[in-house]
């Protein structure tokens, strides 16, 4: 994506940076998706400071301190960490040692290590290394920053220090990814966005002048494209035997779901229980979330499971049960069989989060205010897919809609009806009622906004970011 901005990334980039420009030593933790964008992130931040990237090789443990020593040779330019004793490489002691002694004064000096998580792999004992040389840095008020880059959060235990950062890159909200979507509309791109999800390494191979029919075409059912066998090399990149994994995925690419989804939805799962582990490490690898209603209990074993980056549902939804026959030039009846005609349900299913996103990072553009908590109630009687506070303190309940539908005329009276259902949100001042459609709404619906003071709707040009909206015409 060479030297775009770092769309959708505003918030984690100032997070970096001010980490880096603490005066006490800190470790620095990123984990994310291969892809998501961690690498790049975290130079750009170290770019405003002294700084120094490694890239740790898949190489045995003693290559990898001998690896170490020649970055700092390199890059730190002083000489004060390029010794190798005439025994073989330098140990972690001292190489974190010289590491400490290279800060400049008065300046902070941040070390980027990449692919962090080999030195797991290798069994290397880079930890209480790296720990006592935090401590020393901190000891001589030096300001020696180590950002660890792996796709899980690197074994070297976060410290207590209070400068200490953990940080879990997810993929780009819709608003952000839709710079790199085809579509001439936001409903177009919003359905660019169920097919090709968050992750920048897959946006950045779409051709937003194509369609979306071409991209798709081209880059997933050409047996050859590149993002043809994406998802299964990444569960074959994360897991040593990954056909459950697949399989539970393959369980909710349809959706939301719950325990049960996932455990009658993988044949050889019988036994209670047996769907937990799995669902647990795809949740420690940033693939699947796990949600529970905002009105449960913290200890509820009641939860709802999605998969994270849209990408990843659509190719196990569509692309997965057709796999076999790619090489032999389906492509184009696939798509026009059976993705096309399938695209609406698949986008429904996605456009809760995407509405989630817009009211964690933008409503204040509707509301004057964001959500301080977002997520979603369900129980006995009532399933609301959005809903929260804002800042402000008033509760809001938020459902997606199909502009003109039979739904589009009766989603108020549903909506009302489910929120007596819940007490999230009683005795609260104002509680909203928010409409999110996704084209033109029906007369009916405008009149029925446009007479109530707690009832907004939202249309895709807001949840877009441009600068059409049907929230200003029904907001009072």
């Amino acid at each position: 994506m060479g030297s775009s901005p770092l769309l959708g990334r505003t918030h984690e980039l100032g997070t970096l940076r001010r980490a880096f420009d603490r005066a006490q030593a800190s470790l620095v933790r990123v984990a994310g998706l291969p892809g998501v964008g961690k690498t790049r992130l975290v130079r750009r931040a170290a770019a405003d400071f002294r700084s120094l990237y490694h890239r740790v090789p898949p190489l045995p443990e003693a290559d990898q301190r001998m690896a170490l020593a020649r970055t700092l040779a390199e890059q730190a330019g002083d000489g004060r960490t390029s010794s190798t004793s005439a025994g073989g490489p330098p140990s972690w002691d001292d190489l974190f040692t010289a590491l400490v002694a290279a800060v400049p004064e008065g300046c902070p000096l941040v070390l980027v290590v990449d692919d962090a998580h080999r030195w797991e792999e290798s069994r290397a004992r880079v930890a209480p290394a790296l720990e006592a040389a935090l401590a020393e840095a901190r000891s001589r008020a030096q300001a020696l920053h180590v950002a660890l880059v792996s796709p899980e959060l690197p074994a070297v235990p976060a410290s207590d220090e209070p400068s200490a950062l953990d940080l879990t890159l997810r993929p780009l909200t819709f608003r952000a990814a839709a710079a790199f979507l085809p579509g001439a509309s936001v409903r177009e791109r919003l359905c660019a966005h169920a097919v090709f999800g968050g992750v920048p390494g897959h946006l950045a191979r779409v051709d937003a002048e194509a369609s979306l029919g071409a991209n798709v075409r081209r880059l997933v059912l050409d047996g050859n494209g590149a993002l043809a066998d994406a998802p299964l090399a990444l569960l074959e990149r994360l897991f040593q035997t990954p056909s459950r994994y697949a399989a539970v995925l393959t369980a909710l690419a349809d959706g939301e779901g719950s325990w049960g989804t996932v455990q009658s939805g993988v044949s050889d799962l019988s036994a209670g229980g047996q769907a937990a582990p799995y669902l647990k490490r795809l949740e420690e690898v940033g693939l699947v979330e796990a949600r529970r209603s905002l009105d449960a209990s913290p200890r509820t074993r009641s939860h709802r499971y999605r998969i994270r980056d849209p990408f990843v549902a659509f190719w196990f939804r569509f692309v997965l049960p057709s796999r076999h026959l790619l090489h032999e030039g389906i492509g184009e009846r696939l798509w026009t069989d059976v993705i096309r005609p399938g695209l609406p349900p698949h986008v429904a299913s996605i456009l809760p989060e995407v509405c989630r996103d817009f009211m964690a990072n933008d409503a204040i553009e509707v509301l004057g205010s964001n959500a301080r908590e977002v997520g979603s109630l369900w129980g006995a009687g009532y399933d609301i897919p959005v809903a929260g506070l804002l800042t402000s303190g008033a509760a809001y309940y938020g459902l997606p809609v199909e502009a003109g539908s039979e739904a589009d005329t009766t989603a108020l009276d549903r909506l009302d009806a489910q929120i007596r259902e819940t007490r999230y949100g009683f005795g609260r001042e104002r509680r909203l009622r928010i409409l999110f459609v996704d084209g033109e709404p029906s007369l009916p619906l405008q009149r029925e906004a446009a007479r109530r003071d707690d009832v907004i709707v939202v249309g895709p040009d807001a949840l877009g970011g441009s600068d059409g909206s049907y929230t200003s015409r029904f907001r009072t």
